[in-house]
């Protein structure tokens, strides 16, 4: 799995963190399986920007504010869905502008419906590495009203 063994533990203190108000440290928390990392390398090369490493980094404060504070999930829940989308089975989608990767295989959600589960990379902000900054449960309903810009 593409998740270090201690991976969920350092995203779970991260969330608690934010949601205490303190400030959270960012976390080597998992890895791209070489063909993700291959595909999306070459996606960002052809579009002239630099290739990334394998490893995925965690902050977590866009996450929590995104999906938690807005009580869409419970941190727990969460942490479902970012253990389903970093899967190893999980595909880049090269449709997305940003890098994407998602689990092919639909996961039960937590009201009975089946969700197939998406993580979204920033890649700018902590080069060459990606850092997790969210995560879909596609499929749910739960929509986030869209930002105004």
């Amino acid at each position: 799995m593409p998740l270090y063994a201690d991976g969920l533990r350092k995203i779970r203190r991260n969330l608690l963190r934010v949601q205490s108000g303190q400030k959270p440290c960012v976390a080597k928390v998992g890895y791209f399986t070489p063909e993700q990392i291959t595909q999306i390398n070459k996606a960002r090369i052809s579009m002239g920007f630099p290739a990334l490493r394998p490893e995925i980094l965690f902050h977590g404060s866009y996450l929590f504010d995104s999906r938690c504070v807005k009580n869409l999930y419970t941190i727990d829940q969460v942490l479902e869905q970012i253990q389903s989308a970093l899967s190893d089975a999980s595909v880049v989608d090269p449709a997305r502008p940003s890098v994407v990767i998602r689990n092919p295989n639909k996961r039960m959600d937590h009201n009975g419906i089946l969700v197939n589960d998406e993580a979204v990379f920033e890649c700018s902000g902590r080069k060459p590495f990606a850092d997790l900054y969210s995560v879909v449960p596609n499929g749910d309903g739960l929509k986030q009203k869209p930002k105004r810009r």
